[in-house]
């Protein structure tokens, strides 16, 4: 099968520059079977293209964006989004048009990169880590007095998925997510879950117990979840834990997250392996009230071996795992973490926890997709069925 792969962000595992939405990409190729042919178009942005993934496609093209001035004026100042327009160049259109006539199907990552969907050939799959429309309603839901511009912002961006090409099939992580899309345009949806690599995990090496947070701590809902978990969650905790540490760990740390480091507080940037956090601690801890899709922080806990207290947000879609304690109320959440951090054995290695899902199963999904779109005829729905 020859693929083409068009991501709106170069593929990478980058601790400080990259995100959710570059590690899917990386992922799926490193994870691809070899028979299958990979040509990647992709956006320049502050990473580079890795070698491993450089290594794996037979051709990669790196397209330049437009200045985020003038994407910033074309987007009415963000509505229309900012990201779409900062890559939505003649040149990206026009190679997109051209490479796709010459493979045997197209696949597209990100919601910044679905503008492409209309100019490329030939059977296509899309796929989003949060449909841009229900990520904007979560954004509306939270907003104060700019409510209004973020309801237009979603009501704009709900039009521009409606205009998908109907062949396409469409992709994202959350099956809430899938549901609530698949609802919005009244089409097929499949939900394709992160995967996360299982770790063994050592016996905690801290002294003191320890509970963690992992995430991108310069996004919306994560800022809010580690104010929650050091100024309502962590006060109740040292009443009864009163050595107890905690750790936030993630990419660029907002200002507000920084301000809350202290003697029993420990803040860490841009680390370059998560592992290592988890590794480390004897309990992560996402006392989550906002966010959408699956958090994947959580499965890649568990994948370590690590005791995971989390609301029933931060838990949403998660398998039942016997290291995973799901409990919405507060007085109940500190029982659970506290019962974690003075555990008689956590200076033991823990005994293993229960199956993950790799990311080889997942780039099989993708893959899964991708053929059920060569083989349906550009229909864009699954073999054998027809439109509702």
């Amino acid at each position: 099968m020859k693929l083409l792969y068009i991501t709106e962000s170069v593929p990478n595992r980058d601790p400080m520059l990259g995100d959710g939405s570059s590690m899917i990409p990386f992922e799926v190729l490193r994870n691809l079977p070899g028979e299958v042919a990979v040509t990647l178009l992709t956006f320049a942005g502050p990473v580079g293209v890795p070698a491993e993934i450089r290594s794996r496609c037979n051709a990669v093209h790196v397209m330049p964006t437009r200045s985020r001035a003038w994407a910033t004026v074309l987007s009415v100042f963000g509505l229309t989004g900012l990201g779409k327009h900062e890559r939505s160049t003649a040149k990206a259109i026009a190679v997109a048009a051209q490479l796709s006539g010459l493979h045997d199907a197209t696949l597209i990552h990100g919601p910044h990169a679905l503008f492409l969907a209309k100019s490329v050939s030939g059977p296509l799959v899309l796929q989003t880590v949060d449909p841009w429309s229900v990520r904007a309603a979560m954004d509306t839901a939270i907003a104060g007095t700019l409510r209004p511009a973020y309801r237009a912002r979603e009501f704009l961006a709900l039009l521009a998925e409606r205009r998908l090409p109907s062949r396409a099939r469409l992709l994202t992580v959350g099956a809430a997510d899938a549901l609530t899309w698949s609802e919005r345009l009244a089409r097929p949806v499949r939900s394709v879950p992160n995967g996360a690599e299982k770790s063994v995990r050592e016996a905690a090496r801290q002294n003191c117990p320890v509970a963690c947070f992992v995430g991108s701590l310069n996004y919306g809902p994560n800022i809010d979840s580690a104010n929650v978990l050091i100024r309502k969650i962590a006060p109740l905790v040292w009443q009864q834990v009163p050595d107890a540490r905690f750790v936030l760990a993630g990419r660029c740390p907002d200002a507000s997250v920084q301000a809350l480091a202290g003697p029993r507080v420990e803040v860490l940037a841009n680390v370059p392996s998560v592992l290592e956090v988890f590794h480390s601690a004897d309990v992560a801890v996402f006392p989550d009230e906002h966010g959408v899709g699956i958090r994947n922080s959580v499965r890649e806990a568990l994948a370590a071996g690590l005791p995971v207290v989390a609301t029933p947000v931060a838990a949403r879609e998660q398998e039942p795992h016997p290291l995973l304690a799901v409990e919405p109320d507060t007085e109940g959440f500190v029982d659970h973490v506290v019962r974690r951090l003075t555990a008689p054995g956590r200076h033991r290695t823990p005994p293993a926890g229960g199956s993950v899902r790799t990311w080889r199963t997942v780039a099989e999904d993708y893959l899964d997709e991708v053929g059920g779109a060569i083989r349906s005829g550009g229909t864009g729905l699954p073999s054998g069925k027809s439109p509702a």
